[in-house]
């Protein structure tokens, strides 16, 4: 039955008034909206519960109406719409949300957290990368490391000394461990650890070329290089956390991904970044250069076999090489890096002074293999 009915809105409901009845009040959502063509009526329908067939419904003709609901209630009118159109509405959305985030997505990870990453390893602590590098290390290599004879201790202290002038406000303590391994390699780990394998130190012909391989490590760790592959592994917790205020939430996800050995493979440009910046602190601290440049082709060589030791044991079926070695295989420089090295190595400065002058460094290759090896 049609009656005539005056309507009034206020922010929650419409009310209904009618000459002979008493007040309706209608709340917005439980209204639905049809309309005949663009510009004809507005039907307002009330389904009053589920089970109910027929609803209440009232026909607006006022053209002005919507307006004017918009303006008393702005809220109203998405409890208007009509489930078609609400469902249209969701699915334009969704199409439209399935466009746009992949890329969004795909934009952020690959370079804004990247850069939020690599921000955020600027500015950790260095107490931070100390617990960091004491992580990996006792991840790696249990039991723990042996101290390498005196004199190959003292070798090791003064080459370190001797590259570190070219850096004195640096903040690290570096500390080098020998692993007995025949392994032509070394390691730099976030907070100052470097690891020398005992068959890096055996291919060295003198302590230039050893020191070429320290400057190289040591600037991984002075550029943070470990540090911000590790906090790239987790840096959407990070970016939580630190949007949390949650510092300890960060260092916790940070520890759980130190273990992690994919963390510590260096992209292409931080080898090349660590190759320069090595080869300028060896020129800084006086020490002949081509030391850096030989052993460098010596590690290329190094990298060739480790290739081919890893296909012969695929195609053999062998047991498949441990995770830290293929970590070190993709580590040694290529022809490329070698070359770049020559040429900064002819632009030396006259400055050049012996490393270890006094030392015997084939002999103590010997000593330091009979007390670790017993031959």
């Amino acid at each position: 039955t049609r009656h005539p009915v005056k309507l009034r809105l206020n922010p929650q409901h419409l009310h209904l008034i009618f000459p002979d009845q008493p007040l309706l009040s209608w709340p917005y959502s439980g209204l639905r909206m049809t309309r005949t063509g663009s510009d004809g009526p507005i039907r307002l329908e009330r389904f009053i519960s589920k089970n109910e067939v027929t609803p209440r419904s009232v026909v607006i003709e006022d053209p002005e109406f919507l307006a004017e609901a918009h303006r008393v209630a702005p809220g109203a009118l998405g409890s208007f719409l009509a489930p078609p159109q609400r469902r249209n509405l969701r699915r334009a959305l969704i199409v439209l949300a399935l466009v746009l985030i992949p890329p969004l997505f795909f934009g952020i990870w690959k370079f804004g957290l990247p850069v939020l990453s690599d921000t955020f390893a600027g500015n950790i602590p260095v107490a931070w990368e100390e617990k960091l590098g004491e992580t990996v290390y006792e991840s790696m290599f249990q039991p723990p490391l042996k101290e390498p004879p005196p004199e190959l201790r003292e070798a090791l202290d003064a080459i370190s000394k001797r590259l570190l002038t070219a850096v004195p406000k640096q903040p690290y303590q570096f500390h080098i461990y020998v692993h007995p391994g025949n392994m032509v390699n070394a390691l730099a780990l976030p907070g100052g650890t470097v690891v020398v394998f005992q068959g890096l130190i055996n291919a060295t012909e003198t302590p230039e070329e050893l020191a070429g391989v320290l400057a190289h490590e040591y600037q991984h760790v002075l550029l943070k290089h470990s540090t911000r592959g590790i906090i790239r592994q987790v840096a959407v917790t990070i970016v939580l956390a630190a949007m949390l205020g949650d510092s300890n939430s960060a260092l916790a996800a940070i520890l759980e991904t130190a273990g992690a050995l994919e963390a510590l493979n260096f992209s292409r440009g931080m080898e090349t970044e660590a190759d320069q910046e090595g080869m300028k602190m060896v020129l800084a601290s006086g020490i002949d250069p081509q030391g850096m440049v030989r052993v460098f082709k010596k590690l290329e060589e190094e990298e060739l076999r480790m290739l081919g030791l890893d296909q012969k044991n695929s195609e053999d079926g062998d047991k498949e090489v441990p995770g830290w070695m293929r970590l070190l295989s993709t580590h040694p420089a290529g022809k490329d890096r070698v070359a770049m090295l020559i040429r900064m190595a002819e632009d030396s400065p006259p400055n050049v002074r012996p490393l270890l002058p006094d030392v015997e460094w084939q002999r103590m290759h010997r000593k330091a293999n009979k007390a670790e090896f017993g031959f």
